[in-house]
């Protein structure tokens, strides 16, 4: 009796063996396997072999879980049969018996449990086990290879499919979390952690989230004298300006400051090539296409073709790495809290951050990302300066406006607002 419950104890844990580390390859990072391999240890070289392989792998795991549960089964039954049998005449009812406790046990320490820790641990587990699972794997080769045989010739036959070994690939999930185990709860590296997620991300962007809006482009015709262009890059601090020909919804290239040195005569003389991108673009194409052409900017236009705004190298950098400031960035956006009730702001500023930053406003949200784009899309113009609105429980102050944006809002909370 002592030996058939030990040996019963020991096909259990076979079993749940086995369907852990099916879940445990699953769900373990390939990327962390891999370096562990071009580091040279043992684990990693084994398990890298598994992952070339996949298909051999679980094949060999379905195949011990399978055995380890039939012999499971049978003695489970000769253990149990003496104390159903007195209890139980009817054959029928002690098979049902008989079936239902060893599926209970079976799906409680052979798949659930197991699962679930392996799962959790995946990388670990995968990775302490590495050995024994290529003794396995060794072991069980000959059935595993006719099994896998046998599936590839049944697919082919009846559903005209391949079963071909999947190739190793990193996918931008297994990046994702190998960043997130690696730097988990590592607060120096948090920032790291960040730039890493935020490359990821970049298909996810459109250029319209972090373009220049065509209202702030700086641009000048193309048959202006070079006077005019000496200076709009003076009082715009720009390095790089569009020019068009009529109006800004023919953009025909750009001119690059550095032009200036060549003391040109005319400003058509100095024009460079500009992309053109659509503004559901998303960043990462864009900035592909700026490497293939050699240039950081671009002109981003709208689905009826017009001018819908600029993107630069630079845009794109700052979604990854955050604001990056050169000699030719204006001053930071201005953010003051003057009382509970009073606030002064750029233009330029999100609503969302705002509403988000400062505990006592809510200012709505819509059709729009900016202050600026919110006054100017209430008002259906670019109000003046000096210009007083009541709006939404507030009041905006307008206390700085140029010639085509609202540079600086002060905002005071109007009490006893009643909503409507």
């Amino acid at each position: 009796m002592g030996s058939l419950i030990l040996f019963i104890l020991i096909f259990l844990l076979l079993s749940a063996f086995f369907s852990g580390s099916e879940i445990a390859f699953i769900s373990a990072n390939k990327i962390r396997i891999e370096l562990l391999k071009e580091q040279g240890h043992l684990r990693g070289k084994i398990l890298s072999q598994f992952y070339e392989k996949p298909r051999e792998f679980l094949g060999t795991m379905l195949v011990g879980n399978n055995i380890a549960l039939v012999v499971f089964t049978t003695l489970m039954t000769k253990l149990l049969n003496p104390f159903l049998i007195p209890v139980i005449s009817n054959a029928g009812l002690l098979a049902l018996v008989n079936t239902v406790t060893i599926t209970v046990v079976v799906l409680i320490f052979g798949e659930f449990i197991p699962k679930t820790i392996f799962r959790v641990y995946a990388n670990n587990m995968i990775s302490f086990f590495a050995l024994p699972l290529r003794f396995f794997k060794f072991l069980l080769s000959a059935p595993t290879w006719i099994m896998t045989q046998l599936s590839a010739l049944i697919l082919k036959l009846f559903f005209r499919s391949s079963d071909e070994q999947a190739t190793q690939t990193f996918t931008r999930i297994d990046l994702e979390h190998f960043v997130q185990d690696s730097f988990e709860g590592d607060d120096d590296d948090e920032i790291d952690t960040d730039i890493f997620k935020n490359a990821l991300r970049l298909k996810e962007i459109k250029v319209r989230d972090c373009m220049v809006p065509r209202n702030e482009i700086v641009a000048i015709d193309e048959e202006s004298d070079i006077g005019e262009l000496v200076q709009q890059f003076d009082q715009s601090k720009l390095s790089r300006i569009l020019t068009y020909k009529g109006d800004i919804d023919n953009v025909t290239g750009y001119i690059h400051h550095q032009q200036m040195l060549k003391q040109p005569k005319r400003l058509k003389s100095v024009i460079l090539d500009i992309p053109f991108v659509p503004e559901a673009m998303n960043v990462q194409d864009v900035m592909n296409q700026m490497f293939k052409s050699e240039k950081n900017i671009a002109c981003v236009v709208d689905e009826f073709g017009g001018t819908a705004g600029m993107i630069t190298l630079e845009d794109i950098l700052e979604e990854i790495f955050g604001e990056i400031e050169d000699e030719h960035d204006e001053e930071g956006y201005i953010e003051q809290q003057v009382s509970d009730q009073e606030w002064v702001f750029s233009g330029r500023l999100e609503m969302d951050y705002l509403n988000e930053k400062y505990d006592g406003l809510d200012l709505p949200t819509g059709d729009y990302n900016t202050l600026s784009g919110y006054l100017v899309m209430t008002t259906a113009k670019i109000p003046e300066e000096g210009t007083i609105l009541d709006l939404e429980g507030y009041q905006f102050i307008l206390e700085k406006v140029s010639n085509t944006r609202i540079e600086t809002v002060r905002i005071k909370k109007i009490l006893n607002h009643q909503p409507e």
